[in-house]
């Protein structure tokens, strides 16, 4: 912490959400949180310290749907801060490996014996993304913008040591 700043009460995190695609369609996964409405992310979910965001992304998407899938590039870097929060949101594509079938995963976060958070799974089409809650809206904008083009990665990921 540089010398004139003070800790903070803000919970700061970074999520990595991942586009996986099959046929024209998104993998989505249904959230139910206490005291809030179900609604639809894209696998994901935050960044370990010490974790690489290809790795959280693999992490992530073998947990939540079961599929063993392989960093492509990221799509979007975007920010959010509000109600004490502050995240930055890296949504990356991911392209599946093998022929398996996404299942429903858990949340490893949630104690055993919990009712689990994630109690939905499915594979939306392009024209239905428009009808669904899905979260974050600004991603949402842009996964509808760029659905015609198949959501292509730019593969701008450049991994260092801090040097």
């Amino acid at each position: 912490m540089g010398k004139n700043r003070k800790p903070s009460s803000v919970d700061f995190g970074i999520r990595v959400g991942a586009v996986v695609a099959r046929d024209g369609a998104l993998l989505l996964v249904r959230h139910q949180k206490p005291d809030r409405d179900p609604y639809w992310v894209l696998p994901g979910g935050r960044l370990e310290p010490g974790e690489s965001i290809p790795a959280c992304a693999e992490r992530e998407v073998r947990e939540e749907t079961g599929l063993s899938a392989r960093f492509s590039g990221v799509l979007y870097v975007s920010e959010f801060l509000r109600d004490g929060r502050h995240t930055v949101d890296i949504t990356v594509r991911m392209t599946p490996e093998g022929d398996g079938e996404a299942v429903l995963g858990s949340d490893p976060e949630i104690a055993p014996g919990s009712k689990p958070t994630l109690i939905e799974l499915r594979w939306a089409a392009a024209d239905e993304l428009e009808s669904l809650e899905l979260l974050p809206v600004p991603i949402k904008g842009r996964l509808l913008e760029d659905a015609p083009g198949g959501w292509p990665a730019n593969r701008t990921y450049l991994e260092g040591d801090g040097d």
